[in-house]
């Protein structure tokens, strides 16, 4: 056998490790079989199956089946629909921008009341919907309803930056 790779050689290792019925159940979903004793495909990785040198091979089986039932759970979900949920997140980030003369992400954060990663979600989405604009960039980037008052917005944030904060006494 010709010498593998370091990530090839763990990649054996697993599977050497893997019980026999999830090796089965992967093939199986590899080449699309179908049957009455054809256990649904198992997402093969070390953090799945979490199978250990020294288990016995009935636990790692069990381990291995518990895997299996959540994978064939989560194959059938559909893809996920905008909500109404998430229509109020985009309707409250769209007026607070447009009512405003540029607001950073954080702004918008504080003046909707939502956490910081939805708000930048429900704006890049705005934006990308041409519904808002984006003026500047990085810590810099404001939000508004025209592409001018974005970059103006920006602009002024720039001109008021502050430096960094030194204690009297010392240079930097």
């Amino acid at each position: 056998m010709a010498k593998l790779d370091p990530f090839s050689a763990q990649i054996v290792q697993l599977v050497r490790r893997m019980p026999d019925e999830a090796i089965l159940a992967l093939v199986r979903g590899q080449l699309g079989v179908v049957s009455d004793a054809a256990a649904p495909p198992v997402s093969v990785g070390p953090s799945r199956l979490r199978l250990r040198r020294g288990r016995p091979k009935a636990v790692r089986a069990s381990v291995a089946a518990k895997v299996a039932v959540k994978v064939a759970k989560r194959v059938g979900r559909p893809k996920k629909r905008t909500s109404a949920a998430r229509q109020r997140v985009l309707a409250s980030v769209e007026r607070v921008v447009k009512a405003s003369k540029g607001l950073s992400a954080s702004q918008v954060a504080r003046a909707t009341g939502i956490g910081q990663v939805r708000v930048a979600t429900a704006l890049r989405e705005l934006k990308l919907g041409k519904r808002i604009h984006q003026g500047g960039d990085r810590r810099f980037a404001r939000y508004a309803a025209d592409p001018r008052t974005a970059e103006q917005a920006s602009l002024d944030a720039r001109r008021n930056a502050g430096g960094p904060i030194v204690k009297k006494g010392r240079r930097k």
